[in-house]
């Protein structure tokens, strides 16, 4: 059986009561895609100093790019400084679109630096923001070994609230855990997994949802 971090699930529960604990939402983290567009010859030198300047990292791995060839075109201007081509002229030069992914508190290290290292006098790029799921838990499915009434519950949680009649004996062993207020994402979740009632352990106001 795979029982992943309790964080605050064992102030209701011990891990001696829950069969099974599986997550079922993930937190997701905000990331950048800085694109660029460099001559074949020069790709290299750029790529290695963006990645030195904390772009490409993905998980254990450095350097990760993606590269794709193509031909772009410029007219240099009068007051031009171009590596190739000649001023007023169309001018076609092989290019790599270079894709690196970096954190969004690196993002201006890593362009300061794209700007630096690229051959161009005028370095074409571009920024897009992304999310991506994070190894961190935002929700668990929790099945417990036995059924719980919400009185049972509501003792756990230490709180002191009115039980209505028509629920006060209903008894439920299949919960969701959240760690946030309980928004329609969880319910869709929690009705997907079959689950009977969501648990909020949001700091410490504790609540129910019964499904």
């Amino acid at each position: 059986m795979y029982i992943p971090s309790m964080k605050n699930i064992d102030k209701i529960f011990s891990r001696k009561e829950i069969k099974n604990l599986t997550p079922v939402l993930y937190e997701y983290i905000s990331k950048n895609k800085i694109v660029t567009f460099v001559p074949l010859s020069r790709v290299d030198k750029l790529m290695f100093d963006m990645s030195s300047a904390g772009a490409g990292i993905i998980g254990n791995y450095t350097v990760c790019s993606f590269r794709m060839k193509g031909i772009g075109t410029f007219v240099p201007g009068n007051k031009a400084n171009p590596i190739s081509g000649k001023k007023g002229k169309l001018a076609f030069e092989e290019e790599v679109r270079l894709e690196m992914e970096c954190d969004t508190d690196k993002t201006e290290k890593v362009i300061d630096t794209l700007i630096k290292s690229h051959p161009y006098e005028e370095p074409a790029y571009e920024i897009y923001e992304f999310k991506k799921r994070s190894g961190n838990p935002a929700a668990y499915s929790a099945v417990t070994l036995k059924k719980y009434s919400v009185r049972d519950l509501l003792a756990r949680m230490n709180k002191k609230v009115e039980i209505f009649s028509g629920i006060s004996g209903t008894k439920f062993s299949r919960f969701m855990f959240i760690f946030t207020e309980i928004t329609e994402s969880h319910l869709e979740t929690a009705k997907a997994n079959k689950l009977e009632a969501i648990i909020s352990l949001d700091k410490l106001k504790y609540k129910i949802k019964l499904l």
